[in-house]
């Protein structure tokens, strides 16, 4: 693998992590899950354009994690075990994609047509802005899969300083408590915790490959019999 692709990769993975940040934040401070029907509506509405501009970068964000996630498989493709961790990882990443763009397209339903959240019925408001937030919260699934897998594959090559696997460790864990986010509305911003320790990982990740720290793993090949 050429240096510059591995460069490449880390460009794109801090560029996620930014469009991510302002993806989180831009939208301002979202109510609770159990907060009122009257404060869920009230916010929708005030930020209709912020939630319509977040969907849009997450959405381009996509394409930028899932090439550095490549790359980073690519990186520790070694032993049999170092392989099938790489694709766990990868896999994991493959899960988390399609849950954050069904999570954003659910997040904007509500204020995609103008005037729409005004109007919507209590019930129907409530559950909307509950299951964006469900699909936020179970899309740490596939994270702790991603963690876990490259922060294994990560020690055994050395494909990337040992630090960054440890880093994986924690966000694993951080992402094994954001789960619990399901279990009720009041534990819904555990969500957030995944979110976050993720994009560190990433722009640590990211780092590491633009200031040449990354190199591709020896592949050990099955001895011919």
């Amino acid at each position: 693998m050429h240096d510059r692709t591995i460069r490449f990769a880390g460009v794109a993975a801090i560029a996620f992590v930014v469009l991510t940040v302002v993806t989180v934040f831009a939208s301002g401070q979202p109510p609770a899950a159990d907060d009122s029907v009257a404060e869920i509506r009230e916010y929708l509405v005030d930020h209709r354009s912020a939630i319509l501009v977040s969907n849009l970068l997450g959405l381009l964000s996509i394409p930028l994690v899932l090439w550095f996630g490549v790359v980073l498989r690519e990186l520790v493709r070694g032993d049999r075990t170092a392989n099938a961790l790489g694709n766990a990882s990868l896999g994991g990443l493959f899960v988390t994609a399609p849950m954050a763009m069904i999570g954003g397209a659910i997040a904007s339903s509500a204020v995609y047509v103008d005037g729409i959240a005004e109007t919507l019925g209590d019930d129907s408001l409530r559950i909307v802005f509950e299951a964006q937030s469900l699909v936020f919260a179970a899309a740490s699934a596939g994270l702790f899969l991603f963690a876990l897998a490259a922060g294994l594959a990560i020690q055994r090559t050395r494909a990337l300083p040992v630090y960054v696997a440890w880093l994986a460790y924690l966000v694993a864990l951080a992402n094994l408590v954001a789960l619990f986010a399901t279990l009720d509305a009041g534990a819904a911003a555990l969500a957030l915790l995944g979110v976050l320790s993720f994009s560190l990982f990433v722009l640590v990740a990211g780092i590491v490959m633009v200031i040449g720290r990354a190199a591709p793993a020896a592949e050990v090949r099955p001895a011919l019999t």
